[in-house]
């Protein structure tokens, strides 16, 4: 797709994070999207590039091409990288928002007027950014079958058109989908009986549990915590600022979104606390800003932080020095530092908060307390910190005693 008029790259990425942002794509996939783009972008400052040129794209995806053939990429990691790019020189290309493709897969369909008109107040509604495109996604899919059942609107639907979406929703989706569709259907009746647009909300229909598969990580020793932090040169700029990352993380338990939204006016040095909002929970959370964390983000922020009109504390250590582009950076942090260390380098940087967490119960603190350090507002998010706490499971084992061998003869 040929360029119309020349692109400046200063400035390009924030435009494209921000179309990202407005197209309704969660945070996750809009930061690991912003994470190809600041790469490709990165590419043209490094070749002395003010304005996009498709030559290094071309270059770029000759690479890729290169390395798949080659069999050192799989085939899914490849396509989903090509379609990162496609995306990203679509909306160079147009500067358009509606140049994206859309992530609202089954919203992609047209609705009647009436049933678009209830979608769009419904999904208008007061949720979190995270959620609104699954919920969309769920009401768009539900008026769609109903228009397939002959419906134009809500006249005459009850109950057993309801199972039937569910029933049907059950042979195409797994566990952890269905339960979102339930969620959200629930939602949505309790929207339309709340407008007068039906009699029920069907609360009794939507009662139903879902039982999702639940896996159980493993916990990152201490030692190799330990190991993880003494790999770090703190003598340098970038020491400086991975040791405060990996800190925050770890004695703190943050997400890497918030660590990437971590801004100077967030830190209350008086009163000794950190004040965020979580950006995956929305929920307001206050944290003691402890010695060693203290200590560590004050000397990157004295010592080893550029001097920007940024807010945001933790910064790219080349030019030019922005904000992290993404959460992925701070994936790719604590990556280097497990390879350092000698750790397997596919361990997740969540790993540090199951590991906080789990220490805090293993030590006797109550699953409330931790959700409330965590943010959690529902206890049942902070649970699976419990299934690692061997120490207690110990306690709920039973013996075998009185139960009688079976398929031999005992020995």
């Amino acid at each position: 797709m040929p360029l119309k008029v020349s692109t400046p790259i200063e400035g390009l990425l924030e435009n494209y994070e921000t179309a990202l942002a407005q197209t309704g794509y969660s945070i996750t996939t809009k930061m690991l999207l912003a994470k190809r783009a600041d790469f490709m972008i990165r590419r043209h400052l490094n070749a002395g590039l003010a304005y996009f040129d498709q030559t290094i794209i071309n270059r770029y995806m000759d690479e890729i091409d290169d390395k798949y053939f080659k069999g050192n990429m799989q085939k899914k990691h490849y396509e989903r990288t090509k379609r990162e790019i496609d995306r990203f020189v679509s909306y160079v290309c147009t500067g358009r928002i509606d140049s994206l493709s859309s992530t609202l897969r089954g919203a992609r369909q047209e609705l009647t007027p009436k049933f678009e008109q209830i979608a769009k107040e419904f999904v208008a509604g007061d949720f979190h950014p995270n959620t609104r495109c699954d919920i969309r996604w769920v009401t768009h899919k539900y008026f769609a079958w109903l228009e397939g059942q002959g419906f134009v609107d809500l006249t005459g639907v009850g109950t057993i058109h309801i199972q039937k979406f569910l029933l049907a929703c059950s042979e195409q989706y797994p566990p952890s989908t269905i339960h979102n569709v339930r969620l959200y259907l629930k939602k949505l009746y309790d929207f339309l009986h709340a407008t007068g647009r039906v009699d029920d909300n069907y609360s009794a229909l939507f009662s139903f549990a879902v039982n999702r598969e639940k896996r159980v990580f493993p916990v990152l020793p201490k030692l190799d915590i330990a190991k993880l932090l003494d790999t770090i040169d703190r003598s340098t700029v970038k020491g400086k600022r991975d040791y405060a990352v990996m800190l925050l993380g770890t004695v703190l338990g943050l997400r890497v979104c918030d660590i990437v939204a971590l801004k100077l006016t967030d830190i209350d040095w008086l009163r000794g606390e950190i004040r965020i909002v979580q950006s995956k929970t929305a929920n307001p959370v206050i944290l003691p800003l402890t010695q060693d964390v203290g200590e560590a983000l004050k000397d990157y922020i004295l010592n080893g932080r550029p001097n920007t009109a940024d807010k945001e504390i933790f910064l790219r250590i080349n030019a030019p020095h922005k904000r992290l582009a993404a959460a992925v950076t701070v994936g790719e942090i604590y990556r280097d530092c497990c390879i350092a260390a000698g750790l397997p380098a596919n361990k997740r940087f969540h790993n540090l908060r199951r590991a906080l967490g789990t220490s805090m119960v293993t030590n006797g603190i109550s699953i409330y307390d931790v959700a409330q350090v965590f943010g959690d507002k529902d206890v049942n998010s902070t649970k699976p910190y419990l299934a690692t706490d061997t120490e207690h499971l110990k306690m709920c084992a039973l013996s075998f005693a009185g139960i009688a061998p079976a398929g031999g003869d005992a020995q």
